[in-house]
């Protein structure tokens, strides 16, 4: 299995905003990956994700597995076989909503993995990306429907504080720039500081929006939005939840 490369926000003229941005993992070459949940990546698709996400997971698994462990070793009774059932429980909610949700941009559109739900839009069908308190995939009217379709990134988020920082260094940018100075060297560079002052979540909202006019340059065919269960998260959540229940109620 070839290796994946982290896709790092690019500031203009190409540079790198930096690790800190976030992470949006790029497959590049031939054959296919992994995705996550066994679903296969190929060639050319890109991941979106915040890192936090997944720093929160793993830490969780070094807690969940310490916190087993220490149990094990300290004798096996009633209340150690609720708290390993209760941390099996924790550790099911934290993959479906914190490792799992991701976006996926490929070749023939989008799909947005939500903690129990994904969504696969064709790029004909996405008619801008924005963010609010989620990254925000707007979908064509379906036939029949008053509006389109708007659906909400669980693992593309911003803090309302952020996005007040963010909203305030744009409006101080405008005090203090003139408009004339983003045609000339100093204003590249001064646009550069200003996107790289941009939240993680802003950045990547940017790219999928970028992606989705390019398609649609491109004359990308439009489709139905396809939405489907993810019963492998489910099903996590609700075993364990299950034996959480008759551990404490039946078998005591």
């Amino acid at each position: 299995m070839q290796r994946q490369e982290d896709q790092q926000p690019k500031l203009p003229g190409g540079q790198a905003s930096g690790q800190r941005n976030g992470q949006a993992v790029t497959r590049a070459g031939q054959g296919t990956g992994n995705a996550g949940d066994g679903v296969p990546l190929p060639a050319g698709e890109k991941v979106f994700r915040l890192p936090g996400a997944v720093v929160a997971w793993w830490a969780w698994v070094v807690f969940a597995v310490a916190g087993a462990a220490d149990v094990a070793f300290s004798g096996w009774n009633h209340t150690a076989a609720e708290i390993v059932a209760l941390l099996v429980l924790i550790t099911g909610i934290m993959y479906a909503c914190a490792l799992r949700p991701r976006v996926i941009a490929g070749s023939g559109g989008i799909t947005v993995q939500n903690p129990l739900r994904d969504h696969q839009v064709p790029w004909g069908s996405v008619t801008g990306v924005d963010l609010k308190e989620s990254v925000r995939v707007h979908c064509a009217r379906d036939p029949g429907a008053k509006r389109g379709k708007i659906i909400h990134c669980w693992a593309l988020y911003a803090q309302r504080r952020s996005r007040l920082k963010a909203e305030f260094a744009r409006a101080g940018d405008r005090r203090r720039l003139p408009l004339r100075s983003y045609g000339s060297g100093e204003g590249g560079s001064a646009e550069a500081q200003k996107l790289a002052r941009q939240g993680t979540a802003e950045i990547m909202a940017a790219q999928l929006d970028e992606l989705a006019k390019d398609a649609g340059h491109r004359g990308a065919a439009a489709g139905p939005r396809v939405v489907t269960w993810a019963w492998q998260p489910a099903a996590v959540i609700a075993l364990p939840a299950v034996a959480a229940v008759l551990v404490v109620t039946v078998f005591r």
